[in-house]
């Protein structure tokens, strides 16, 4: 490559080189850079320009300023009707008062709020488009958008998740029909007993307050309850009308939800072997938390005023509406909040001079006599005429008592046979416990106790201990409440009466056949006579392969 010689741009010889080429445009990018900033200030106000059109027309077309579109009307006009007309499905929900005229306001109140809603929120976007296309602050336009855009989903969710499914029923309850139905109400033909069932809806406070006023309920002395819930101020109705008489009630069955604010209000309440409460939240229906838990805290203090203890409010409101808290009966008696189940068979008697439906309601709320009573139907009433018929002979509570140990030993010798092996054993363990209870004479040289016992004297019973008559009566419930067996015990063979001599002792067949003979007239044995034979040879059973003590077992109580 040659070498140029350098010339001075300045010098003679450099104009001898010709003119310069023109200089380059400059760059877009720099030319927006050496453009003058405009200097900080805050941006002009909109100008407020009268609008050609009506107030609401110029808010549809987004001319009103945003904060006037956003905050008057959209904020403070449109929310506070929705809050309130979701507020009243709310309650229609829970409380269901005035149901009709409430589903009356909803029909046509709702569609109005969609309207007034879409003009609020179609106004206001038109609205922030405008604002952000004059300059204004870009945070407060898409914060209002994105504001916008929230409560436009809210509106979706409000009228495809809670109005639209609910229309069929407001429709009904419009007309004076209650989509879920209604309460039962049957009185038992003495007029002692009311039935209550199925779902609580509209009009059932007031049906149930007529119904005990009435002429046919004055010797009402409990309402028995079945039902899955439903209207909660129709629950709270019924339950002043049952605070108001002081009646009893009674959980027949499964009492959820609503029921249990009936159940709550009665005076005494008792619980079924086959009844059971069940709490749960309540539910509005809608998807608004707000107005789920102003419903609950309603519930909770419903809940406080019927003396239910603060752990199982807070118990029941954890407990989601879709699901359901069934409470354990020893729950409930630990708050007294039913009556104390009996340990043994004896009963709450009424006063002197009760009629005879007295005894059969003390009878019937009794959980062994009402199992018993379902296994051989009519023993209640046998039992309650001969506990009338020993009072009005001046009889004490200890002679009405024991009144029900003779029907009781004509049932004992099927129960007996007819139960399974386990229950079966549960029972020979019982009468051994009960012979050595009364081994020793009440006085020296006296017959024993547990002589009165295998000779089937009964009335003996009511000198065990009551840790043991406990246990005879829950074994008796048990036995009550379980399933009838399969086939029905066949007379032994001479193999296995054989067998049982070799095994266990030829005394064994029938050792313990006479216990509910009921023979309060039959010869004493001697004064001397022992259980001890008896007590020895029930101790050695255990001792016996499973298949020989069964046997045995079932031939103690076999007659030879």
């Amino acid at each position: 490559m040659q070498n140029r010689p350098y010339i001075d741009p300045t010098s003679a010889a450099a104009e001898a080189l010709g003119p310069k080429p023109p200089a380059e445009p400059p760059a877009a990018w720099q030319q927006a850079s050496n453009r003058p900033r405009p200097k900080p200030g805050r941006v002009a106000p909109r100008p407020v320009v009268k609008s050609s059109h009506g107030y609401f027309k110029a808010h549809w077309l987004g001319e009103h300023s945003l904060p006037r579109s956003y905050w008057l009307n959209n904020f403070l006009v449109a929310t506070p009707l929705a809050m309130a007309l979701t507020g009243l499905m709310s309650w229609i929900s829970v409380k269901g008062d005035s149901l009709q005229i409430s589903a009356i306001v909803v029909l046509i109140g709702f569609p109005l709020l969609i309207a007034l809603n879409v003009w609020c929120l179609v106004g206001a976007w038109r609205s922030a488009r405008n604002y952000l296309q004059e300059r204004g602050s870009a945070l407060w336009g898409w914060l209002a958008r994105i504001s916008l855009v929230l409560g436009t989903a809210q509106l979706a969710a409000s009228v495809l998740f809670g109005f639209l499914p609910s229309l069929g029923e407001y429709a009904q309850m419009a007309r004076g029909i209650d989509p879920i139905g209604q309460a039962k109400f049957t009185l038992s033909p003495d007029g002692r007993s009311l039935r209550l069932e199925g779902v609580i809806g509209m009009g059932d406070g007031e049906r149930l307050r007529s119904l005990l006023a009435s002429e046919a309920a004055q010797g009402l002395k409990r309402v028995e309850l079945v039902s899955p819930g439903g209207r909660v101020r129709e629950a709270e109705r019924m339950a002043e009308a049952l605070k108001a008489r002081h009646q009893g009630a009674r959980a027949v069955g499964t009492c959820a939800s609503a029921c249990t604010l009936v159940f709550l209000a009665g005076s005494p309440r008792h619980l079924s072997p086959e009844g059971q409460l069940g709490f749960h939240r309540a539910s509005t229906g809608t998807y608004n938390p707000v107005f789920e838990e102003l419903a609950n805290q309603e519930l909770a203090k419903t809940y406080r005023r019927l003396g239910l203890p603060e752990s199982m409010i807070d118990k029941t409101l954890n407990t989601p509406s879709r699901s359901m808290w069934y409470v354990p009966r020893e729950e409930l008696q630990r708050y007294e909040l039913i009556a104390p189940s009996p340990r043994t068979l004896a009963i709450a008697l009424p006063a002197a001079g009760a009629p005879l439906p007295d005894y059969e309601d003390a009878l019937r709320v009794h959980p062994v006599w009402a199992a018993l009573d379902k296994r051989t139907p009519g023993l209640i009433d046998t039992l309650a005429q001969r506990m009338v018929a020993a009072r009005a002979a001046g009889g004490d509570d200890d002679t009405v008592q024991a009144t029900v140990w003779s029907p009781l030993a004509t049932q004992m010798p099927g129960i007996i046979q007819g139960t399974d092996g386990v229950l079966r054993r549960r029972y020979v363990q019982l009468v051994s416990d009960q012979l050595k209870t009364l081994r020793t004479p009440a006085q020296p040289g006296t017959r024993p106790g547990c002589r009165d016992l295998l000779d089937g004297r009964v009335a003996v019973r009511g000198q065990l201990p009551m840790e043991l008559q406990a246990r005879e009566a829950s074994w008796l419930l048990d036995v009550a409440n379980s399933a009838p067996p399969r086939w029905l015990p066949k007379p032994p063979t001479p193999i296995e009466v054989e067998v049982l001599d070799r095994s266990v002792g030829s005394a064994a067949m029938g050792m313990l056949s006479r216990l509910w003979v009921d023979a309060p007239d039959a010869p004493a044995a001697a004064a001397g006579a022992s259980c001890d034979p008896v007590i020895a040879l029930l101790d050695r059973l255990p001792k016996q392969t499973p298949a020989r003590r069964e046997l045995a077992d079932r031939l103690l109580f076999h007659a030879r």
